[in-house]
């Protein structure tokens, strides 16, 4: 590689980037969370209490009120990685080195990304990482507005087999909003980790229902599901994908993109006092929930 061909690479290091974001089985962030770009520094979002049935008619139309819910900020928390080497190397026309050199630190960069999006399945249970409504993304005591009964999307004990899933998306359906209503929520996504992997293949993908010695129907055959690798255990989550990408789910908040690695100055003479040619990625991000009831979790053991 010469000087003329690092230089073409080097400004168009996006197709770089990408190439790793192919590379991938799975574009692991756009597939679980809604991103969002602002060009703000922080947003606020709100939720509130549902709708309430309709009434009788006596006369006149009966206006609904909605209560007031829980705010939540995103704001974006910036990260950083760099690359530095001796001015000597440019000099010496070692292109090919320099460019393993940038190569590595750009996959830094995306398996950053890849274990930010796996995190918050991995500490779903955590009091360390909570929602609007104090409780962690999978909790007993999560609530639809201040002053609600409170709700469980944690499912202990329950396995992942067709019992199990069945267990889950039932207590979905019976969550209640704070008009006393069930939610009906669908539980239409499963996302799991690579432990998981092999035995959602055999429940989800045949006509037949896995593990039974006679040829029952697989009803649940058309059930959509998500591997994470980089999820942890046998949990398993089950998620009403709409809801999850609707904005009030799972979000992404991508204030900048950290998939963008740059080289300081125009010139390859590097700093003056150290003659160390540096390059940068610089992201903001935060990721988060409004919402809780898009998901539960089954402990999976």
């Amino acid at each position: 590689m010469n000087k003329t061909d690092f230089l073409a690479l080097e400004g168009n290091i996006r197709e770089t980037m990408d190439a790793y974001y192919k590379g991938q089985k799975q574009d692991y962030i756009n597939s679980l969370y809604n991103v969002i770009k602002k060009s703000v520094g922080q947003y606020t979002d709100y939720t509130i209490g549902a709708p309430g049935r309709m009434t009788d008619w006596t006369g006149d139309v009966h206006y609904d009120s909605f209560a007031g819910g829980y705010e939540v900020q995103y704001r974006a928390e910036k990260k950083s990685t760099g690359l530095q080497i001796p001015a000597d190397m440019w000099d010496d026309g070692e292109f090919e080195a320099i460019k393993t050199r940038v190569n590595n630190t750009l996959y830094g960069v995306q398996k950053t990304l890849n274990y930010d999006s796996a995190y918050v399945f991995n500490h779903a249970t955590d009091s360390t990482l909570t929602g609007p409504d104090s409780s962690p993304l999978i909790g007993a005591t999560h609530y639809t507005i201040p002053g609600a009964d409170a709700q469980s999307n944690l499912f202990s004990g329950v396995l992942c087999d067709y019992e199990g899933l069945e267990t889950i998306q039932l207590g979905m359906e019976a969550w209640t909003d704070d008009k006393g209503d069930d939610m009906l929520i669908d539980g239409n996504f499963v996302i799991a980790g690579r432990q998981q992997r092999k035995n959602l293949q055999k429940l989800f993908g045949s006509e037949r229902e896995a593990y039974v010695t006679d040829n029952t129907l697989n009803v649940d055959k058309d059930m959509e599901y998500f591997i994470h690798p980089l999820i942890r255990g046998k949990r398993f989550f089950v998620a009403n994908k709409e809801l999850m990408k609707g904005g009030s789910g799972l979000n992404w908040f991508m204030r900048k993109d950290p998939r963008n690695f740059v080289r300081d100055g125009a010139t390859a003479a590097g700093d003056f006092n150290t003659e160390m040619i540096s390059w940068k990625s610089v992201g903001r991000y935060k990721i988060g929930w409004t919402n809780w009831f898009f998901i539960a979790m089954g402990t999976g053991e």
